[in-house]
């Protein structure tokens, strides 16, 4: 890989690249959320499943 390759891609003329590189970053950022929500809402359903019984 040659230096300006890699200038291109820390500094991508394309805007589309960069785009999908954003939209990229925010679909990690999305599912870690969704991770962490569900298995806080698992959590609170076993506490309220354990509370019931």
């Amino acid at each position: 890989m040659n230096p300006a390759s890699l200038s291109s891609v820390l500094s991508p003329r394309d805007p589309r690249y960069s785009l999908r590189t954003l939209v990229l970053y925010y679909m990690q950022a999305l599912r870690k959320e969704v991770v962490l929500l569900s298995t806080r809402i698992a959590k609170m359903g076993n506490l309220l499943h354990s509370t019931v019984q």
